[in-house]
C-alpha cells in the first residue's frame, strides 16, 4: 500500500487534533468541577443530572411555599391573638355590668367601650395580608368579608373555601380559616341548648344559661310559671314545663323553689328571684350567632335605661347570655388558634425535611456529575504527554521525502 506524503502528514496533523481535544476536553472538566458538559458523553448520568436538579427547583418552590404559608399563618395568629384581648376585655366588662352596683348612666358609659371593642373586633376580622388580600373572605380575598348592612346586620361577603398551599411532594398546608368558621358559626347558650328570657316578664326571675344533663333531645320548651289560685301572698309559686306541642313535660302546679334545679329531656337550669305569674322561659336549640351580633346586642342592653327590678332581671338574663356567648367565641379563637399552632410546627418541620431532601439530592448530583480532581489532573497530565509526543512525533516526519533517497 502506497502512503503518500500528504497522506502520512494529514494522519500526524489528526492524531495532534484528537489529543487537543482531548486535553481541552480535560482542562475543560478541571477549569470547571464538571465531569459531563453533554448528554452524549454520559446519556445515563445526563438523564439522571437533569432529573436531580428538577426536584432540586420543584423543591426550591416547596421552601417558597412553606415561606408564604408561615406568613400568613403569622399574620392571622397575630389578627387572633388580639381579638382574645379584646373579647377578654369585653368579658370583664361584661362581668362588671352584671353588678347590682351599677346604674344606667355608668352601664351607658361602660357601652360605649364595647361599642369601640366592637369596631376592633370588626376591623381585625377584615384585616388583609401583605398583598392587599383579605384573610378571612376565603377564595373572594378581593372582597371585603365583614359588612354592616343598613338593616344593622353583619353580613359576610366571603365565602368558605379554605386556602391551601403545596408544601412537598405528598402534603399540602391550610393557609387560611374562612371567617364564617372564625366569626360566625359560633353556637349561642351552651352550645346543646340557648336559654332565653320573655321580654314581657314582669317578675324577677334570672334563669340561668342551663346545663345538659343525659341526652338533649333537641326539642324546644317552656318554663311557664302558673296563675295563683287567690291572693295569699304565702301561696307558692307553681311552674309547668311544656313542650312545642303544648304538651306538659312537668305537669302544672308543681311547686317553684328558687334556686332549685329543674331537669327534664336531658336539660338543667334553675331560677333564682320571684317570677310572676305567666312568666315563662323557654329553651331551644343552639343556633350560630356572629360575635358580632352578640356584641351589638350587649350594646344594646347596656344602653336600656333599667328602672324597675322585672328591668333589672331582664338584664341580668342578657347579660348571662352575653358572657356565655363571649366564652363561646374566645373557644373559638382559641382553638383556631392552637389549630395554627400546631399548622406553624408543621411547617417547620416540613422546612428540615425539605432541606434534608435538599442535602441528599445535592449529595447524588455530586456523585453523577463532579469531577475527581485527582484522577482529571493525572489524566490531563497523561493527555499532556500524549500530545506533546504526537507534535515530536510529526516535526520529525514532516521533512521526510522519498526524494531525499535518490
Amino acid at each position: 500500500m502506497r502512503v503518500s506524503t500528504n497522506q502520512s502528514q494529514q494522519i500526524a496533523i489528526n492524531a495532534m487534533l484528537e489529543q487537543q481535544e482531548k486535553l481541552s476536553k480535560t482542562q475543560k472538566q478541571v477549569a470547571t468541577g464538571k465531569r459531563i458538559f453533554k448528554p452524549s458523553e454520559d446519556p445515563i448520568g445526563a438523564a439522571r443530572v437533569v432529573d436531580l436538579k428538577i426536584n432540586l427547583e420543584t423543591n426550591a418552590q416547596y421552601q417558597k411555599n412553606i415561606n408564604a404559608a408561615r406568613a400568613r399563618l403569622g399574620i392571622e395568629e397575630s389578627i387572633l391573638s388580639n381579638s382574645t384581648d379584646i373579647l377578654q376585655r369585653i368579658r370583664e366588662l361584661a362581668v362588671a355590668s352584671n353588678n347590682a352596683s351599677q346604674t344606667n348612666e355608668t352601664r351607658n358609659f361602660i357601652s360605649e367601650e364595647v361599642n369601640q371593642l366592637l369596631e376592633e373586633v370588626i376591623d381585625m376580622a377584615n384585616t388583609t395580608d401583605g398583598s392587599g388580600e383579605y384573610i378571612f373572605a376565603g377564595s373572594k380575598s378581593n372582597f371585603r368579608p365583614f359588612i354592616n348592612n343598613e338593616k344593622g346586620e353583619y353580613t359576610y361577603q366571603g365565602d368558605d373555601t379554605e386556602r391551601n398551599i403545596q408544601i412537598s411532594t405528598k402534603r399540602i398546608i391550610q393557609t387560611s380559616d374562612s371567617g364564617t368558621y372564625v366569626f360566625r358559626s359560633i353556637k349561642d347558650g351552651n352550645k346543646e341548648f340557648a336559654v332565653l328570657d320573655n321580654k314581657e316578664n314582669t317578675g324577677t326571675g334570672i334563669i340561668d344559661p342551663g346545663s345538659q344533663t343525659g341526652v338533649y333531645d333537641d326539642g324546644t320548651y317552656a318554663i311557664i310559671f302558673d296563675k295563683k289560685e287567690s291572693l295569699d301572698p304565702l301561696e307558692p309559686i307553681t311552674y309547668k314545663v311544656v313542650d312545642a306541642n303544648n304538651e306538659e313535660v312537668i305537669p302544672a302546679g308543681t311547686v317553684y323553689v328558687e334556686g332549685a334545679t329543674i331537669e327534664f329531656n336531658g336539660v338543667r337550669v334553675f331560677v333564682e328571684g320571684e317570677p310572676d305569674p305567666e312568666d315563662f322561659f323557654v329553651i331551644r336549640p343552639s343556633e350560630n350567632q356572629d360575635i358580632f351580633t352578640t356584641l351589638n346586642n350587649f350594646v344594646g342592653a347596656l344602653r336600656e335605661a333599667r328602672g324597675s327590678a322585672s328591668q333589672l332581671a331582664g338584664l341580668h338574663n342578657d347579660l348571662n347570655r352575653t358572657i356565655l356567648g363571649i366564652d363561646n367565641a374566645l373557644g373559638r379563637v382559641l382553638e383556631v388558634r392552637s389549630s395554627i399552632g400546631a399548622r406553624l410546627q408543621a411547617l417547620d418541620a416540613q422546612e428540615n425535611i425539605n432541606e434534608d431532601y435538599n442535602l441528599q439530592i445535592k449529595t447524588t448530583l455530586s456523585s453523577i456529575e463532579d469531577l475527581d480532581y485527582a484522577e482529571a489532573v493525572s489524566d490531563l497530565n497523561l493527555k499532556l504527554t500524549g500530545l506533546q509526543a504526537s507534535q515530536k512525533a510529526f516535526t520529525r516526519v514532516q521533512n521526510i521525502s522519498m526524494f531525499d533517497y535518490i
